[in-house]
């Protein structure tokens, strides 16, 4: 891929808007993927103030990104190792941190 899509750059601003939102925590996990225990306490107490991972895993890894940018951290060797294992280019990445410094 040579160009960022519209759906990308959503992505990015959404982790510019949940480092605002929720400081970068991880994204809620699943309910799918709970036990009956933990399926229970989410019902009981809820959610929390986590946000929602986004569907698709470049969109996910695009946002964490943002979001880590946004707050001025240094992402992680293995985020950015997935980011482009997932067709993100270096200069991808650069106009993102760009998008986000202004």
């Amino acid at each position: 891929m040579t160009t960022l899509t519209r759906e990308d750059w959503l992505a990015a601003s959404i982790g510019a808007q949940d480092f605002q939102r929720y400081g970068c925590r991880q994204p809620s996990v699943p309910r799918e993927t709970l036990g009956f225990f933990g399926r229970l306490v989410t019902w009981v107490f809820g959610e929390g103030d986590a946000p929602r991972p986004l569907a698709h895993p470049r969109l996910e890894a695009l946002r964490r990104f943002a979001c880590a940018t946004r707050a001025g951290h240094q992402p992680g060797v293995a985020l950015v190792s997935e980011l482009h294992r997932l067709g993100v280019q270096p200069k991808h990445l650069a106009a993102i941190e760009g998008f986000l410094m202004v």
